[in-house]
This record gives structure tokens, sequence and C-alpha cells, in this order.
């Protein structure tokens, strides 16, 4: 569920909440999935303020759902914007996975970084190449949920058309690769498991 790390770097962070039967870690995972598929509020789940993440269509309008393999997610980053795309990142949902067996179930979102649909530009919308991807595996097994971010082959972005664009994708790649980027994942992470 976790694409293969090739080039670039890697970034793992995970959490996990232990309950008292099967049957309360069960009820929680189906809270936990619906708290991973509603992107539109990751801003307001993330224990630590975070990046505001708004589901798309292809063509880049905003949708009001659950996600949906395919769809896209705009990213308003904390940090300066994409110059070329409105301040904006871009993301595609490249893959929804689920699976159950009568021992565990499990859950994974995985995003790459995808051109801006409301421009005429064919450049990668993000500061990272697009073999870059991030998964987020959601997983209940026995009385255990947990949930774990992998980065991977995360390559800075660097060749856009425009000179202001590679310049900040420099500095925002720059930052996420020294370890920037960690604490919003973590923070996500950390909401999507939070008990109320």
């Amino acid at each position: 569920m976790i694409p293969r790390q090739e080039k670039g770097m890697r970034i793992d962070c995970s959490s996990s909440n232990s309950f008292s039967t099967v049957k309360e870690a069960e009820q929680f995972f189906t809270v936990a999935k619906k708290r991973l598929f509603n992107i539109n509020k990751w801003n307001k789940v993330a224990v630590l303020p975070s990046s505001v993440f708004r589901l798309a269509s292809s063509d880049g309008t905003p949708l009001d759902r659950q996600a949906q393999e395919g769809d896209l997610v705009r990213i308003d980053i904390l940090g300066p914007g994409l110059p070329s795309s409105n301040g904006y990142d871009w993301v595609r949902i490249e893959e929804i996975s689920e699976q159950t067996t009568s021992e565990m179930q499990q859950v994974a979102i995985t995003l790459r970084p995808y051109i801006d649909p409301t421009s005429t530009s064919h450049d990668i919308a993000h500061f990272f190449k697009n073999i870059a991807t991030s998964t987020i595996l959601l997983k209940q097994t026995d009385r255990e949920v947990s949930v774990q971010y992998a980065g991977r082959n995360e390559v800075i972005n660097d060749q856009n058309e425009k000179i202001a664009d590679n310049i900040r994708n420099t500095l925002i790649g720059l930052t996420a690769k020294l370890g920037g980027s960690y604490p919003q994942w973590k923070a996500l992470i950390a909401g999507i498991l939070k008990e109320v």
C-alpha cells in the first residue's frame, strides 16, 4: 500500500491507540476513516496549525464530499505559495486501497504532485516532482488502531518553466527535506487518532 522508495528523501511518522476491546477499536477505526476521507477538514483535525487542504474535481472545482480516487487536492501550505498557480500546490489522489480480513482492516490514501487544473501550464504545481508520493495508512488490528504517514521519493521540483516557481520550490522543498513537513504530518495523524 506504500510505494517503494527509489530516489530522493523519505519521511515516516506513525501513531497508535489501544482500546479495551476489539469492538471499541473497530468502532474507532470507522471514526478515524471518516476523518481521513474528509480532506476538507484536515487542517481542523490536525492538532497543530497546518496547511489548508481543499478537495477538488479534475477541473479544480471545489468538492464537499468524502475523497475518491482520482480527485484533486488544492493545498495552501504554510509559507510562500507557488506563483504560477495562485499560491497553491496541487496533488492528485492516485490510489485509495482497502483491505479487510478476519484479523484486521486497513485503508490507505496515496497522493501525488499534479498540475494546476485551472492553468494552461503543464508544469507540476508542487514543490516536489511527481515521482514523490504521500501515503496515509490507517489500520486496525485486534485492539489497536494506528496511522502511518509515508512520504516517498521526495525530489525538489526545480525544473519548471518559470524561474520564480523554481526558486520557491527549492526553498520550500529544502525546508521539507530538512524536516519542516514532519510536524504537519505528525499533527494530522495525531488528529486522525484523537479520541473525543
